[in-house]
């Protein structure tokens, strides 16, 4: 997502648009009362007034359109979720036990390979989240807390 779409995508700028619409409407009519307005200003303040309002409208509507999908697409990715939360947990487990089998030299071509392998579904695993992330913000920023905090305590004992 460009910069550009960003600005848009704010919650304040369909709000401004319509305050702006509405100034120019109150505007048109504050003008009118001390004179009588030709039919070029009139059609003018109008375009202008009805275009800030349905552009708004329209910026509005796609904001609402889009938090409504989220917690439509809420309740159904919850689960799915947990799935990859529990494949995260049972990779690291494992990535754990090939560290601490590793520190051994036993056997190391096999866990060199054991520990390619978990290191791409680690990495798929990352890949995932990122995917979650567009979905179920919250809970990504929690397992990813709850992660760097159990990194924390694992590299301190």
């Amino acid at each position: 997502m460009d910069r550009r779409s960003r600005k848009i995508n704010e919650p304040w700028v369909p709000l401004f648009l319509i305050a702006v619409a509405f100034i120019v409407s109150g505007f048109s009519v504050y003008v009118s009362t001390y004179r009588p307005l030709s039919s070029f200003e009139n059609t003018l303040l109008q375009a202008f007034s009805i275009a800030l309002s349905v552009s708004g409208s329209f910026l509005f509507g796609k904001q609402s359109a889009v938090d409504a999908a989220r917690q439509i697409i809420k309740p159904h990715a919850r689960s799915a979720f947990r799935r990859l939360m529990s494949l995260y947990r049972s990779l690291s487990r494992v990535a754990d036990e090939i560290e601490r089998a590793s520190e051994r030299r036993s056997r190391e071509i096999t866990i060199a390979k054991l520990k390619a392998i978990v290191l791409e579904k680690l990495a798929t695993a990352d890949d995932a989240l990122e995917d979650w992330g567009d979905i179920v913000p919250e809970e990504v920023e929690e397992l990813r807390s709850n992660l760097k905090t159990k990194g924390e305590q694992g590299s301190t004992q």
